[in-house]
């Protein structure tokens, strides 16, 4: 699934993948959102923005070291729904890259080198891609961090249906 994100966003203008990596990634915070609420129907009426939600979220046990980044992604989002003309910049880029620790940094660099999945004609070496692929890179790996956020969840819903069960 992942690896068909990036081929998607890659093969995007700058506008279409900013928007479409968005889009995939707030569909993983909702489904976090979702699977650790109890009642989940009440959050949806509530009709909050994507910037609470992900607070939202991380108070629910969404991991904060990737707060962060996500609200990075939503920044440059932002920018370029209000604005048709907009480019991804070095700068921009450079900050969703900062936004991440220095423990998941070392992990971007090793998605794109190590994938033996990854794109033809992709660099192997992060330092190597254009602006746009690099934002596409970073989305990858935190599209990765949020589904496995919801892989533990469902471990956990599943250990406790199973013991209520004993």
């Amino acid at each position: 699934m992942h690896q068909k994100l990036m081929s998607v966003l890659l093969n995007e203008d700058e506008l279409g993948a900013v928007i479409r990596a968005h889009m995939a990634l707030e569909q993983d915070v909702d489904r976090f959102v979702s699977l650790v609420a109890t009642n989940s129907d009440y959050i949806e009426k509530m009709q909050i923005d994507f910037s609470n939600k992900l607070k939202l979220a991380v108070a629910f046990g969404l991991d904060e070291e990737i707060y962060k980044p996500l609200v990075s992604v939503t920044n440059i989002r932002n920018k370029f729904a209000h604005r048709a003309d907009m480019q991804l910049s070095k700068s921009e880029v450079n900050n969703f890259y900062k936004s991440f620790t220095s423990e998941d940094q070392a992990l971007i660099q090793e998605v794109i080198s190590n994938n033996p999945d990854r794109p033809p004609g992709l660099s192997k070496k992060y330092s190597l891609l254009s602006v746009k692929e690099q934002f596409v890179v970073m989305v990858f790996y935190l599209a990765i961090r949020l589904w496995h956020e919801v892989e533990i969840e469902l471990e956990y819903i599943l250990e406790q249906v199973e013991e209520s069960t004993e």
